[in-house]
């Protein structure tokens, strides 16, 4: 098995046990902050997975709260606002029907807290509100919000949230148990849910009361086909309801969140047939090993915001490329570039437009034990037909800023030579090899003109330096607005 095998394996077992709630306050201020959210330079893995445009770790559950937003405008209010109201909202589920049986488990659950039985819950609690239980194939799943005596200090949240998974069945006090504790975590968020056995098996979602959950099978670009739910404000999955497809919750005339359900295109392993059609435009030299485990990945990690499996672009070994984003310095000792194969994925996106991954694997071992490194991209062509030019930066471009950026460019097979212009002038050149090249050009890459030239000197493509990051248009989260 492969360093990459591992790590995957080793990020599905990760999701299966455990559903880690990431520090709300902190999810709450980069709802208010995406659009001017950078994006990651370098994708750094030291038993770290790429994810996308970010870094993803795998690691325990545990976590630090982040501090309040710095900027007095950027209010949790309204937040916190709607995660009163599904605190306030009545029990959902079949199981939740059953008065004694929700008044059983809430004293349970208080009792056990109190005894001290939830590590990351030891603040005094004022009740515990059952908010859904009902059993979900072969699990009995149940949501609890614990109302804190006070706010957090820190973060301000009132509530926070236990999801509790034991068997079919489960009595009150089976699943008030320690052993049924799925995930914890120090706020209530106006939307919860939780992956019961794995990404595309058992999946249960909640919103508050009076609020409609909808689903649409996988969009075709930006064509979704969106029907209610028959449950309302909440949402289940069995192993036999999984689909491709997106969510959406409207709360009144405001769709408040949408996103992909879980789960994605590859479900398995990437099989022959997927990599012979991944690679049928591939230009320059890729492994079928890495091309295989790089396309698995990431099509995983993408999930149903791709509408056809990752295609494989380019790949070539290039010298000198920059370790890692411009806020990030490398160990001591350590050079600031580095030698190493590279490989390029693109995807259609759900909402029209391609998103890419540059796949950065050094020649030789970190001395931070980094793996691999890489960025994302966002492109309004098809990246992946053989006669087009594609260049993507390949360290942090600050827009405004002066100095140099490192380019990787693409090119059909016929290209000898790369220029790029700027307002019709020449400003940088570089001979292509493999169909690529990596080069430096000035900053802003905004209003650079890529082209690629062949023997003759004549213009065989051109176009744009792609934009950095996998920009999302089409998904939507609003609960911070009023």
């Amino acid at each position: 098995m492969t360093v990459d095998d591992e790590l995957s394996q080793a990020l599905a077992e990760l999701s299966r046990t455990l559903t880690p709630q990431p520090d709300p306050y902190g999810r709450a201020r980069a709802r208010f902050r995406r659009s001017r959210q950078r994006r990651l330079g370098g994708l750094v893995l030291a038993l770290v997975v790429s994810v996308g445009s970010t870094a993803f770790a795998i690691a325990s559950p545990g976590r630090t709260t982040q501090p309040p937003p710095a900027d007095p405008s950027e209010s949790i209010a309204p937040v916190l606002a709607w995660s009163d109201r599904l605190l306030q909202s009545p029990p959902r589920g079949a199981v939740a029907g059953d008065d004694s049986y929700v008044r059983q488990l809430s004293e349970q659950l208080l009792a056990a807290q109190t005894r001290g039985e939830f590590s990351r819950l030891k603040v005094p609690v004022s009740g515990v509100r059952v908010l859904f239980a009902d059993d979900v194939d072969d699990h009995r799943v149940a949501l609890a919000a614990f109302v804190r005596n006070q706010p957090d200090p820190v973060t301000g949240w009132p509530s926070a949230a236990v999801w509790l998974v034991a068997d079919k069945g489960a009595s009150a006090r089976e699943l008030a148990g320690t052993a049924a504790i799925r995930s914890v975590s120090d706020a209530l968020e106006p939307y919860e849910s939780l992956a019961v056995d794995g990404p595309e098996a058992a999946h249960v979602a909640i919103a508050p009361a009076g609020c409609i959950f909808l689903s649409s099978p996988l969009p075709d670009g930006d064509t979704f086909r969106w029907a209610l739910e028959p449950t309302g404000s909440y949402l289940v999955r069995t192993a036999k309801t999984h689909r491709p497809e997106w969510w959406r919750v409207d709360c009144g005339a405001v769709t408040r969140q949408m996103m992909p359900g879980p789960g994605s295109l590859a479900s398995k392993p990437i099989t022959d047939a997927q990599l012979a059609t991944a690679m049928s435009r591939v230009r320059g030299s890729v492994e079928q090993q890495r091309a295989r485990e790089l396309t698995y990945q990431w099509a995983q990690s993408e999930g149903y915001r791709l509408t056809a499996l990752p295609s494989v672009v380019w790949g070539g070994h290039v010298a000198g490329l920059p370790i890692g984003p411009a806020d990030t310095s490398p160990a001591a000792g350590e050079p600031t570039v580095q030698d190493g194969k590279v490989t390029v994925l693109a995807a259609p996106n759900v909402g029209g437009g391609w998103v890419g991954e540059v796949s950065i694997a050094p020649d030789r071992p970190r001395a931070d034990g980094v793996l691999s490194t890489g960025t994302s991209f966002t492109a309004t062509a098809d990246p992946t037909d053989p006669d087009s030019v594609l260049a993507v930066s390949i360290d942090d471009d600050d827009g405004g800023g002066e100095g140099q950026q490192f380019l990787l460019v693409v090119t059909p097979a016929a290209a000898t030579t790369v220029r790029v212009l700027r307002d019709g002038q020449e400003v940088a050149r570089s001979a292509v090899s493999g169909s690529g090249t990596a080069m430096q050009v000035p900053r802003p890459t905004a209003g650079l003109v890529v082209e690629a030239l062949d023997a003759s000197g004549g213009t065989i493509a051109s176009g744009p330096v792609s934009k950095q990051g996998a920009q999302r248009t089409t998904e939507t989260d609003t609960w911070n607005q009023e």
